[in-house]
C-alpha cells in the first residue's frame, strides 16, 4: 500500500511545482508560436512539440494554449508531465490554473513511478488543501497490489488514502472487495467500511468494518462477521485476529462451526487458534455435536476444545455445571472430558442421566460413541438406577458398577456388577399391582423397552422377597441413596440462555 502513497506525495509536492511560487511558465519549445484570442481573453497557441518548464517540471504536448495573464494552461494530446525522472504523467488533455491552484488531467490518464501504475479518465488535485482525487474510477497497479475504485482521494497534510465506490484490493495472499477503504501508509494501516469480503486461501472474510494493522500483522472485524472456509465457520460481532501468532478473540454472539467433525460451539466469546482448532468459550457457551441425524448439546460455564500436537484428533472439555441434551436423554455433571482417541464422553463428580422414566447416577460416568452413535454407559462407584413408575414406589436398582449398551442410539440392557439391590413393583397376570419385590443378587441383567425397565434378570440366585401392598415395610420401600432428581432434568431452552 506504501505504493499508493508515493503517487500522491510525488504530485503534492513536486507536480505542482510549489504552492509558494508565483513565477511564470517557461516556454522552452514550440513548433509554431501564434497569438490568439478567446473570447474576452488573449492566450498564445503553441503547436508542434510543445515543451514548458515550471520549478524543475517538465511538460510535454502536442499543442497548447498559454494564458500569461492568469498563470495558467491548456495542454493537448500526448500530455506528459515528468519530474526528477521518477514520475512520469500521461494524459489527452491538461489544465492548470495558478490562481486557484488547481490541475485538472483529463483523457487515459496514466501515472507511472518506480512502484505504481494508475490509470483512470481524470485526476483532480487541489494544492490549497493538499487534497488529490479521482470520480470515474482508477485502477493503481503496485508491485505486490492491485487497486480499483470509483472514487478516490489523498490528503497530504495527513498521509491518508480513501477509495470509495466498488473498492477491489488484489494481493497475492487476498483479494477485498468494500464499499470504502482508508489508508494510513506511514503505520500501514488499513480500514474498511461498509459491506466487505476478503477472499484468501484458508477462507473469506465477510464484515461491515475492518482493520488491518500490516506492521505488527493484527486485524479487527467488526459488525456481523463471518470467517469460512471449506470445513470451518467462525462468526461474531467482532473479531480480532493476530497472523504472526496464529490467535484470534471473538466477542459477542460466538458461532464456531467444524462441518468436517459435524460440531457447532455456540458463546459469549472465544479464544481460537485456527491452526490447531483450539477454542476456548466462555458466557454461556453451548457444544452441538451431530449424533446419527439427532444433536447432542452439552453447556457448562467454561468450554475448551483443541487438537493435540497436530494430531487429527480431538479433545473436548466442559467446566462446571455442565448441562447435557440429547432428544432421548438428558444429564448434568461438574464437569466433562471427551477424546477422539477413544470417542468417550467422561463425567465427573457426581454425574446424573435420565432417559425415559429412568434415571440413572454413579460417582463417575463414561459414555461410549461408535461410528457416531451411542454405544454403551458405563456407571462406575455407587451406581443407581431408578424408574419412574404410575404406582407411588419407584422401581430401583443399585449397585457397586453398572453398564449399559445401546442399540440404534436407545437403551437397551444394564448390566450391574456387584453388590446388587433391586427394589420394583410386581405385578400378576392381569398386570394388577401384587406389591414390591425386594432383592439382593451380586449381578443381574435389565432389560429396557421404550426406554423403561422392561425385566430385571438375576444372573445367581437372589435373595428376594415379595411384600404385599399393605405389607410393605417402611425400610425396603428405598434403598440407602434414593434420591429423585428428576426436576433438575434440563431443557433445550435451558443450556441457551
Amino acid at each position: 500500500m506504501k505504493s499508493y502513497t508515493t503517487f500522491f506525495l510525488i504530485l503534492a509536492s513536486t507536480l505542482l511545482w510549489g504552492q509558494n511560487s508565483t513565477r511564470k511558465i517557461d516556454i522552452l519549445h514550440t513548433g509554431v508560436w501564434k497569438q490568439a484570442r478567446g473570447g474576452e481573453r488573449n492566450y498564445v497557441r503553441l503547436i508542434g512539440d510543445v515543451q514548458f518548464s515550471h520549478e524543475g517540471a517538465l511538460m510535454y504536448c502536442d499543442s497548447a494554449h498559454l494564458f500569461q495573464s492568469t498563470n495558467s494552461i491548456i495542454a493537448y494530446q500526448n500530455v506528459h508531465i515528468n519530474q526528477g525522472d521518477t514520475l512520469h504523467l500521461y494524459g489527452d488533455k491538461l489544465k492548470y490554473d495558478g490562481r486557484t491552484r488547481m490541475i485538472d488531467l483529463q483523457g487515459n490518464v496514466r501515472l507511472q513511478d518506480p512502484e505504481l501504475n494508475l490509470t483512470t479518465s481524470a485526476l483532480r488535485y487541489d494544492r490549497n488543501s493538499g487534497l488529490g482525487y479521482y470520480t470515474q474510477g482508477a485502477k493503481i497497479v503496485g508491485p505486490s497490489q492491485d487497486l480499483w475504485s470509483m472514487r478516490g482521494t489523498y490528503n497530504s497534510n495527513t498521509d491518508v488514502l480513501l477509495f470509495k465506490d466498488s473498492v477491489v484490493l488484489i494481493t497475492d495472499d487476498y483479494t477485498v472487495h468494500s464499499d470504502t477503504m482508508m489508508y494510513q501508509s506511514e503505520l500501514e494501516r488499513t480500514w474498511f467500511y461498509g459491506y466487505t469480503e476478503i477472499d484468501g486461501e484458508n477462507g473469506t472474510i465477510y464484515c461491515r468494518k475492518g482493520f488491518f494493522d500490516a506492521l505488527n500483522e493484527t486485524s479487527w472485524f467488526v459488525d456481523s462477521v463471518y470467517i469460512y472456509n471449506e470445513s470451518q465457520l467462525i462468526r461474531g460481532d467482532s473479531i480480532f485476529y493476530d497472523q504472526k501468532e496464529d490467535f484470534g478473540k471473538v466477542f459477542n454472539n460466538v458461532y464456531l462451526s467444524d462441518t468436517a467433525d459435524g460440531y457447532v460451539v455456540q458463546g459469549g466469546f472465544a479464544h481460537y487458534r485456527q491452526a490447531t482448532s483450539y477454542a476456548f468459550v466462555t458466557g454461556h457457551p453451548v457444544y452441538s455435536l451431530d449424533v446419527d441425524g439427532d444433536t447432542l448439546h452439552l453447556s457448562g460455564d467454561t468450554l475448551l476444545t483443541y487438537r493435540e500436537n497436530d494430531t487429527s484428533e480431538r479433545f473436548l472439555k466442559v467446566y462446571y455445571n455442565v448441562k447435557i441434551f440429547k432428544s432421548d436423554f438428558q444429564g448434568r455433571c461438574d464437569s466433562l472430558f471427551y477424546s477422539e482417541v477413544d470417542s468417550t464422553f467422561k463425567l465427573y463428580n457426581s454425574p446424573i442421566l435420565w432417559t425415559g422414566t429412568n434415571q440413572m447416577t454413579s460417582d463417575h460416568m463414561d459414555l461410549k460413541l461408535r461410528n457416531g452413535n451411542m454405544d454403551s454407559l458405563f456407571m462406575t462407584g455407587n451406581a443407581f438406577l431408578m424408574s419412574e413408575t404410575e404406582e407411588i414406589l419407584y422401581d430401583q436398582i443399585k449397585g457397586k458398577d453398572m453398564y449399559g449398551k445401546f442399540v440404534e442410539n436407545e437403551l437397551e440392557r444394564i448390566f450391574v456388577s456387584g453388590n446388587g439391590q433391586t427394589v420394583y413393583n410386581a405385578y400378576d397376570e392381569n398386570e394388577e399391582l401384587l406389591g414390591i419385590n425386594r432383592a439382593d443378587c451380586s449381578d443381574l441383567e435389565i432389560r429396557v423397552h421404550d426406554n423403561k425397565i422392561d425385566r430385571i434378570i438375576f444372573l445367581v440366585k437372589p435373595n428376594a422377597t415379595l411384600y404385599p401392598v399393605d405389607e410393605i415395610p417402611e425400610g425396603e420401600k428405598r434403598l440407602k441413596g434414593f434420591r429423585p432428581r428428576f426436576e433438575e432434568r434440563p431443557q433445550l431452552s435451558d443450556l441457551f440462555q
